[in-house]
């Protein structure tokens, strides 16, 4: 199962990152996943997403 974000579906980001020489090499940014209960069930969400439906929960009520 790849590391992607159950709500929105985020994946990593690649970036080149350059040595003091300035020598390229690729580098893959991963998303900040963490469980999280989204309608009863257990899934694994980035943090942005679990802010997100906080935010709406406090919202509404």
């Amino acid at each position: 199962m790849p590391r992607m974000c159950a709500v929105c579906g985020k994946i990593y980001s690649r970036t080149i990152k350059r040595s003091h020489s300035m020598r390229p090499s690729i580098v893959r940014l991963l998303p900040n996943l963490q469980y999280a209960v989204f309608d009863g069930k257990r899934l694994k969400a980035c943090t942005r997403c679990i802010k997100t439906k906080a935010k709406t929960a406090r919202v509404r009520a």
